[in-house]
């Protein structure tokens, strides 16, 4: 549990630092940024949870759970945030930006974190 911790602590940091730098770049709809950047971190922490219980019990079904997490992680923007982006037909970069930023970052922790374990 220890190690969970010390591995979400960090990801809840970057993920401050990134809306408020994002927040800066993007001071438009700054509310569905948040949700954005919240839903995001929950996902991620859900995943590196997972992932580490998964190191632990599971090794030969690790990639499966990964994907699953990606899969996971996915499906919440098809199913939340695409709708809101395509009100007006369209998706521009920043309504894309506003997802995908706290999504990458979440899996650069995600990715950076199965890297050390298994060194």
């Amino acid at each position: 549990m220890l190690k969970n911790t010390l591995h979400i602590i960090p990801l809840f940091v970057l993920m401050i630092s990134a809306l408020f730098i994002h927040i800066n770049l993007l001071p438009i709809r700054t509310d569905f940024l948040f949700q954005s950047y919240a839903i995001n971190t929950l996902l991620a922490a859900i995943a590196l949870i997972l992932l580490s219980a998964g190191i632990y019990s599971k090794k030969k079904n690790l990639s499966s759970l990964y994907l699953l997490t990606v899969a996971l992680k996915l499906s919440v923007y098809f199913l939340f945030f695409a709708p809101h982006f395509k009100i007006d037909g369209i998706i521009t970069r920043p309504e894309f930006f506003m997802f995908f930023v706290p999504y990458a970052i979440g899996l650069l922790v995600e990715i950076i974190v199965l890297a050390r374990r298994f060194r």
